[in-house]
C-alpha cells in the first residue's frame, strides 16, 4: 500500500473474487505507520576534562522516536563525523584551542 498517512493507523481486511463471486472477509489487522522522528533537544558542549583540544558533546533523545530505533548523525562545521550513532553523547579530540565550532545533532530512523 502507499500514499498513506505517516503515524495514522490504519485498517485493512481482504476478500477474494472469482468468476463466481466474492467470498468471506478476512480478520481485520490494524498496523500504525511509522514517522520520522523529532529533532534531538537539550545539545550541550563541554570540555570533558582539562584538555584544551577535546569537546564532549551530549543531548537528548527526541520524545517522538516515529515508532521506530532512532540513531543520530553528528557533524561539527559541515562535515559529519558520527554517521550512525545509536548513543546521545560523543566525544572529540584533536581539536583546535581556542577555535569556534559548529555543531549539528539530526536524529533519524529506517523510515
Amino acid at each position: 500500500l502507499s500514499g498513506l498517512i505517516q503515524g495514522s493507523p490504519h485498517y485493512i481486511w481482504v476478500a477474494a473474487f472469482s468468476s463466481v463471486g466474492q467470498g468471506s472477509y478476512s480478520t481485520r489487522v490494524s498496523q500504525t505507520t511509522f514517522e520520522v522522528p523529532g529533532a534531538p533537544t537539550n545539545l550541550m558542549i563541554s570540555p570533558p576534562s582539562e584538555s584544551c583540544n577535546q569537546l564532549m558533546v551530549t543531548w537528548t533523545a527526541p520524545s517522538n522516536t516515529g515508532g521506530l530505533s532512532v540513531k543520530y548523525k553528528v557533524y561539527r562545521d559541515s562535515d559529519e563525523i558520527h554517521p550512525m550513532r545509536t548513543k546521545t553523547t560523543t566525544t572529540w579530540n584533536g581539536l583546535t584551542a581556542n577555535t569556534q565550532y559548529i555543531v549539528r545533532v539530526v536524529a533519524f530512523n529506517d523510515l
